[in-house]
């Protein structure tokens, strides 16, 4: 089938399946469950929560009247929150994964330092390495682990490009070395500094130094492709582990929804996978045990969510949820689906509230979690090791950080 052939029959596809009814749904009526005050105060913006093994929720988020980003874990005792940057005039884009011993990994836009940083706790101190400058970069981070417990990260980058970074662990040697050149160069700003300064004392003295970063980030260019703002990706692993990602390519009046998948090489190929309807402000993909992709994903023209897998003739989708303004989804081992997203309530978000779709043993349910005005436009969602469904959420009326924990 020649490319021109292709184009046409992809096209299509996708005018039949918008005239679909889409994925027939039971109404739920409420969630049951109960709904946890994290903590108030305008926080919650750009949350992002894990669930750990023993289903305790961890959660990184911008408190805005605060300016500072924040970390917090869910404990029998309530919840634990610490500061994890308190000199944010905004801390954007920010994402969080656990690691095997329940440590926090995070990465986030400060405005103040225009940088894109990793921060990661040990010890019971937060430490920071910078993953990239440039002003808007981060926009959409994203990190994940790989099968050797390898940190990466993915984010739109101010140029215009999707990119892919992994960090590198210094060797115990290459720190020595690190430390030793840090200390020679100190003393030699010393010595200079005293030989100016009429008052310098003549004995010698120790420099304070700042431990050396004990990683550094390396970078590639995915694709050329820009955000647009509060635009949600993912990052995922394959079923042979390596790496794969849903975004977006903006271009002024339209985008697209594309699929970016990393082959054995290292190399990435890049595909569409929608275009109509301006697809792809908000995108999660996900594979089923046999390798094939499937992605969830927001048509802003029509402020609907739907699903798109692959076929021989290429990616076909079907209206999912509608009047939807963003979401958020995780799946298990069995396929049971979680789409958490906020029920628009005309145009404006912030009068919009918090709903959830979920399928179960192939059979999808409908529900509505938070009625309060504007809950849901920045959500986080995980199913718990029985397949229940726990969202992090920012209020808009009482500007509050919520946990939905279900039954």
């Amino acid at each position: 089938m020649t490319a021109c052939w292709r184009v046409q029959w992809f096209a299509l596809c996708l005018m039949a399946t918008a005239c679909s009814q889409g994925v027939a749904m039971k109404d739920g009526g409420k969630a049951k469950g109960k709904i946890l005050t994290v903590d108030s105060g305008d926080v919650g913006y750009h949350v992002t929560m894990e669930l750990d093994l023993e289903d305790r929720a961890h959660m990184v988020y911008y408190d805005k009247k605060n300016q500072s980003l924040k970390f917090v874990s869910q404990s029998s005792a309530g919840f634990a929150i610490s500061v994890v940057d308190d000199a944010c005039e905004r801390c954007l884009y920010a994402t969080l994964k656990m690691d095997g011993d329940n440590e926090p990994h995070l990465a986030y836009y400060s405005d103040s330092t225009q940088t894109l940083t990793y921060a990661y706790r040990q010890q019971g101190r937060w430490k920071k390495e910078p993953i990239e400058w440039g002003k808007g970069t981060g926009m959409g981070a994203r990190l994940l682990f790989d099968s050797d417990q390898l940190l990466h990260a993915l984010y739109y980058s101010g140029d215009g490009y999707l990119k892919h970074a992994w960090r590198v662990r210094r060797s115990p040697e290459e720190m020595e070395r690190l430390r030793r050149e840090a200390l020679e160069k100190a003393r030699r700003l010393d010595k200079k500094a005293k030989r100016k300064s009429s008052t310098g004392s003549a004995g010698a003295s120790t420099p304070q130094l700042a431990e050396p970063a004990e990683g550094f980030w390396g970078s590639e260019r995915v694709d050329k492709a820009n955000g647009s703002e509060k635009v949600q990706i993912s990052f995922v692993r394959q079923p042979s582990g390596r790496l794969a990602t849903s975004y977006l390519h903006w271009s002024g009046l339209s985008s697209e929804l594309r699929i970016a998948m990393q082959a054995e090489d290292g190399s990435w190929s890049t595909e569409v996978a929608a275009f109509e309807d301006n697809p792809g402000k908000s995108s999660a993909l996900f594979f089923t045990p046999g390798g094939e992709p499937h992605v969830v994903f927001r048509e802003a023209r029509k402020d609907r969510l739907a699903m798109a897998e692959t076929s021989i003739e290429g990616w076909k989708a079907e209206p999912l949820v509608p009047d939807a303004y963003n979401m958020s989804i995780d799946v298990d081992a069995s396929l049971n689906l979680l789409v958490a997203y906020e029920k628009l309530s005309g145009r404006d978000p912030r009068k919009g509230h918090l709903c959830m779709a979920w399928r179960r043993d192939g059979s999808w349910f409908r529900y509505e979690v938070d009625t309060a005005r504007g809950s849901g436009s920045y959500l986080s969602a995980g199913l718990t090791n029985s397949g229940t469904p726990v969202i992090a959420y920012f209020e808009e009326t009482n500007k509050s950080l919520k946990l939905f924990v279900g039954e």
